[in-house]
């Protein structure tokens, strides 16, 4: 009866990650709501692009710290208290950009936002990694961003008809406000969930196993997890700073409106929701996983510079990053299990997550500078990419 009682729980893991999948959606809808509405925002504030860059960058500036942090703070003070924090942090954040009556207001909204929505992504790693092992892993990996990326999908074809219907662009900012509220309620059902279910997740505590994180461990990782983290970085880099300019891009050199510019860019999300969940299987049964992170960043270039050099139409270009999108977190994220202990992951999540976002803090800031040095154009800022 027990083990049949232990079974029965187990099946639990897909309603867990769907949760799990729901309450990244708000977070994911809140980072990317301000990008289809980019030109009301520096328009309606006076901000220059190189301004606007910093929504990005504030968000990404704690979290070289904060990130580390908050995977250590996971490791000890567990899953449930720590996640709870990190989601109330976010929904507090995106409240206080919605209202926010000055830029700078709007600024420290997205920056406690910040604080808590990366390591909330780490949180929901190691849940993950807790309620799926083996070749189901990677799988559950890839249908946890495909869920996620509905929320970046519904904010790139969302806020500029929001902005369109209301005549405001804060409205838009604040149905994300509301979106992160309800994804915060439902990490406190995971919560609720996963404290009734704890007794069957209890490990037997190995000889010499210590409960307690060791900075000295940060030494202790292979070589193999410092290139993956490099790899993390330059990726993640050369996408999200693009995506929120990608709708003013579409603007200015397509002569598309935002909401247009918006759908053209949720394409992306589009093709990598439909490819991660597939190459997630594809990880699981032949492994490759190099070969499909190498051959996915390359693919980056080609489609940077059809956009920033060509006038091809953008829907080629843009499903392009969307494999690429698809490739690398397909293999990317599952390998960390591998090459580190389970009770040092939420502090390797935190170390690679804490290496992405010194990309994250200087390419949002650093493509607004130069697209406003290069006179408005994005020739240049699409190089850089």
């Amino acid at each position: 009866m027990a083990e049949k009682t232990k079974e029965t729980v187990l099946k639990l893991r897909w309603l867990i990650l769907v949760l799990m999948g729901l309450v990244i959606f708000g977070s994911y809808y809140a980072y990317d709501a301000v990008s289809p509405v980019a030109d009301y925002i520096m328009k309606g504030m006076g901000i220059s692009s190189a301004q606007f860059g910093l929504l990005f960058s504030v968000y990404s500036l704690p979290n070289i710290i904060m990130v580390l942090l908050g995977g250590i703070f996971l490791d000890i003070i567990g899953i449930r208290k720590a996640g709870a924090i990190f989601a109330a942090l976010c929904a507090i954040g995106v409240f206080i950009s919605a209202s926010g009556s000055t830029f700078l207001i709007v600024l420290l909204g997205r920056f406690i936002y910040g604080l808590g929505s990366e390591s909330l992504i780490v949180t929901m790693d190691k849940i993950l990694s807790k309620w799926f092992k083996g070749k189901e892993l990677a799988f559950a990996f890839g249908l946890l961003i495909t869920i996620a990326r509905l929320g970046t999908i519904a904010a790139f074809n969302s806020a500029a008809s929001i902005q369109k219907l209301s005549g405001s662009w804060r409205m838009a900012i604040w149905v994300s406000a509301v979106v992160m509220f309800v994804s915060f309620l439902l990490f406190l059902v995971y919560s609720s969930v996963d404290k009734a279910k704890e007794k069957y997740f209890k490990r037997e505590k190995k000889e010499g196993e210590a409960e307690k994180f060791s900075f000295q461990d940060i030494y202790k990782f292979r070589p193999s997890y410092w290139l993956v983290c490099l790899l993390c970085m330059t990726f993640y880099s050369a996408i999200f700073p693009f995506t929120a300019f990608s709708t003013i891009l579409l603007q200015t050199k397509f002569g598309f409106s935002a909401v247009l510019g918006g759908r053209y860019t949720s394409m992306i999300m589009v093709a990598s929701m439909i490819f991660t969940p597939l190459l997630g299987l594809l990880v699981d049964k032949i492994g490759k996983r190099g070969t499909m992170m190498i051959f996915g960043s390359l693919l980056l270039v080609p489609a940077h510079l059809i956009l920033g050099l060509t006038y091809v139409h953008p829907v080629i270009p843009m499903i392009m990053i969307g494999i690429s999108f698809s490739l690398v977190p397909a293999a990317l994220w599952p390998v960390i299990p591998i090459m580190v202990e389970e009770r040092r992951l939420g502090t390797a999540f935190g170390m690679m997550t804490c290496i992405q976002n010194i990309g994250l803090t200087i390419f949002p800031f650093l493509a607004g500078k130069i697209r406003d040095l290069s006179g408005g154009e994005f020739t240049n800022t699409m190089i850089m990419f």
